[in-house]
């Protein structure tokens, strides 16, 4: 399985499908695995990895948001202690989001080896800005609606790695499943942490970490730009150039249906013309 990044405490694995990432923090006393996924033969891999690193260290594993993608491997990890937002355990949609990892095994004739189960959540994150020692890490987390209903911002503060899920992606422009003003203010939240001058590493969900605060900036000004530039198309009823947007990224064809589909949420949000 490709490796994004390795270094002493920290690897990021990405995926053949979708370029989705999966983390793993490492420290003399705890691995945290975040978002295991896609292939069965990828899952295994970090399975592997979390077995010839985890020994005699204390296990976690992280979602940063139930879409399925993220939540597929979790029956690969048995015993370990799990993390999530209060709103991923209190998630309506939580059957569709399993029903979706059933049937797309089920349309690529995959099999698996381990249960297709919705994760069972042992760390709770209720608030903004809640805090938590893991290790002789410091973690402070952060709701994350928008993209969808329930993400979750992981900030180890100790190493300056910020895990944001499906955000402020170098591949995509924003998918935006649940909420524009949401969606607006987790961009908020995470201008804030980076603003703040600690942050060494920002993971997205898909596509390329950065270590480059201008990076990191400009991929905010650039989700803004969209947001605002569909919000303002669906208001005034005029045209969005997607054909200018898409310009900039390698797999523009899929695009369109998801470009579509925040066109519809932002009339039903914001009504116009």
């Amino acid at each position: 399985m490709k490796h994004q990044l390795t270094s002493s405490h920290l690897t990021i694995f990405e995926s053949e499908l979708f370029r989705t990432t999966s983390t793993c923090v490492i420290t003399d006393d705890y691995l945290l695995i975040v978002d295991p996924n896609w292939l069965p033969s990828e899952v295994a891999y970090i399975r592997q990895f979390t077995e010839l690193h985890g020994k005699d260290r204390s296990k976690y594993l992280l979602f940063t948001h139930s879409d399925y993608d993220h939540i597929i491997g979790y029956g690969a990890f048995p015993g370990f202690m799990t993390i999530a937002s209060q709103r991923f355990i209190d998630n309506p949609e939580a059957d569709k989001q399993l029903q979706q990892t059933i049937a797309w095994d089920d349309e690529y004739y995959v099999q698996r080896d381990y249960p297709l189960c919705y994760p069972a959540i042992d760390y709770p994150i209720h608030g903004e800005g809640q805090g938590m020692k893991i290790g002789n890490d410091d973690y402070v987390f952060y709701q994350a609606p928008g993209h969808n209903y329930d993400g979750l911002l992981t900030f180890n503060r100790s190493r300056g790695i910020l895990i944001i899920g499906d955000y402020l992606s170098n591949i995509e422009f924003p998918y935006v499943y649940h909420s524009f003003a949401d969606y607006r203010t987790t961009l908020n939240t995470l201008e804030a942490i980076i603003h703040s001058g600690e942050v060494k590493v920002l993971i997205t969900g898909h596509g390329n970490h950065t270590t480059d605060r201008v990076e990191m900036e400009r991929r905010v000004a650039d989700s803004r730009a969209y947001l605002d530039g569909v919000e303002l198309a669906v208001r005034s009823g005029t045209d969005f150039d997607f054909e200018r947007l898409v310009a900039r990224y390698d797999f523009p064809g899929v695009m369109g249906a998801f470009h579509g589909k925040n066109v519809l949420l932002a009339g039903v949000e914001f009504g116009g013309n």
